[in-house]
C-alpha cells in the first residue's frame, strides 16, 4: 500500500522515486508530548469524531511540512533532528479567514 501525507491538502504519496525528487516521509512520534505537537500543528480535525484528529500506525508526514534546518543530514539516511515540529501548512482556501 502506497503511503499518503496526512497533511490536509498535501497530496505527497510514498513512490519509489520520491527520495530523488528530495521528498522523504517520516512517522508520528513515539513519544506522546512532541506526537500531540505534531497534530495541533497539523489543525486536522477528525469529522467522524468531532474532535482533533489522532494518527493511526504507519501515518505519516512528507518532508514539505517540515524546515530545511529540522533535518540531520549527516548520516546517508536523511532523518529529522529529535522534538522537531512540522510548521509547513497550507490552509486549503474555503478554510482560510479573509
Amino acid at each position: 500500500m502506497v503511503k499518503c501525507c496526512s497533511a490536509i491538502g498535501c497530496a505527497s504519496r510514498c513512490l519509489p522515486n520520491s527520495k530523488l525528487k528530495g521528498l522523504t516521509f517520516h512517522v508520528f512520534p513515539t513519544d506522546e508530548n512532541v506526537k500531540r505537537k505534531w497534530v495541533l500543528a497539523m489543525k486536522r480535525l477528525d469529522v467522524n469524531a468531532a474532535g482533533i484528529w489522532e494518527p493511526k500506525k504507519g501515518d505519516v508526514l512528507c518532508s514539505r511540512h517540515f524546515k530545511k534546518t529540522d533535518f540531520d543530514r549527516s548520516a546517508p539516511n536523511i532523518k529529522l533532528k529529535p522534538g522537531v515540529i512540522p510548521s509547513i501548512f497550507e490552509s486549503p482556501s474555503h478554510l482560510q479567514t479573509l
